[in-house]
């Protein structure tokens, strides 16, 4: 593979001069830019853009956590830090976590070895005093509100959503209303259930554990958790779902044990997907890819020096269907 010094060689001028080109600089003279070119062309030269993206101090990609990739929020939310990043040329890596703390932790040793310009971290399980350790790494935008106050975050507002829901469950009459929630320990998990046991104690509604479900994200745990519901002698009237793709589940056995929707069991999801606009569920509207392209453009104004504000917040809305 040819290098710089034999198409300095082969041009008949100094490294120096081939350095110049090659970066574009504007003093070369016309017939030493032509020279040079010529001889790289001659030689099939392909610069090392490891080398060179290290002389910039810059790599052009940016990094972001995610612990699931085909979970549709967190697809969702690849897809429109993946739009941002192609307005800039910027790459973007990916890295699935599983909510492994070591996973997690490993990745941000490739901000801070400068493997990557930046980090977007779409969901954490982190304790927040560790995460503030690792605020020095480098550039970070955080997708979650109760990740570190040490760099910016973007988010939805978790709980506005689940006081959007509660309450318009409650204006129907119910009092006995169940929980199914992801991860409960990432900070979306943890807004979400702190704001719905507040509601809980406010409105003073009926309660009972049994009517609460964590670690719950596909089709088929949303099956699993409306089998529990129905064999339980003590029911709730109605289920916050903290994902569409739960909700499909529950509504799915429910109505294959001959329960009505909402008559018996009303059920409002989150996320807004298209799953529940085709089985006509009550849900919560995010917007999703709004949130990755606005943390992505955040993150590239923070590492191009540019000032941001600290925290962004986008708004959520309810969807009514029939499910309510």
């Amino acid at each position: 593979m040819s290098n710089i010094t034999e198409i300095a060689k082969r041009a008949k001028v100094s490294r120096t001069t081939v350095s110049r080109v090659l970066n574009n600089h504007p003093y070369v003279k016309k017939e030493k830019r032509e020279s040079v070119l010529r001889a790289i062309e001659e030689l099939n030269y392909v610069p090392n853009m490891s080398a060179i993206n290290l002389s910039k101090g810059k790599t052009n990609v940016f990094g972001v956590i995610v612990p699931q990739i085909n979970h549709s929020f967190f697809s969702n939310l690849i897809e429109g830090i993946g739009k941002e990043c192609n307005k800039h040329n910027y790459s973007l890596l990916v890295l699935q976590s599983n909510y492994d703390i070591k996973k997690e932790l490993k990745y941000f040793d490739m901000l801070k070895n400068k493997v990557i310009d930046g980090m977007i971290v779409g969901s954490s399980i982190i304790p927040t005093n560790k995460i503030n350790d690792l605020s020095s790494s480098g550039k970070i935008i955080s997708c979650e509100y109760s990740a570190s106050e040490k760099f910016p975050r973007v988010f939805v507002d978790h709980e506005s959503g689940f006081k959007l829901a509660v309450d318009h469950l409650k204006s129907k009459g119910h009092q006995k209303i169940g929980l199914c929630l992801g991860n409960p320990k990432s900070g979306v998990g943890i807004t979400r259930k702190k704001s719905f046991f507040n509601l809980l104690r406010e409105y003073q509604l009926t309660w009972n554990n049994d009517w609460y479900f964590d670690e719950r994200y596909t089709i088929y745990d949303g099956i699993k958790v409306a089998s529990k519901l129905l064999d339980n002698p003590v029911r709730p009237t109605a289920v916050v779902v903290g994902s569409d793709q739960v909700a499909a589940g529950i509504l799915y056995e429910v109505k294959r044990r001959g329960i009505r929707i909402p008559e018996d069991l009303a059920l409002i999801g989150f996320d807004d997907q298209p799953i529940a606009k085709v089985l006509d569920l009550t849900t919560i509207n995010q917007p999703i890819i709004e949130l990755g392209e606005v943390a992505a453009n955040l993150l590239y104004r923070l590492v191009n020096g540019e000032g941001i504000h600290a925290d962004t917040k986008l708004e959520l809305e309810l969807v009514e269907r029939k499910s309510v």
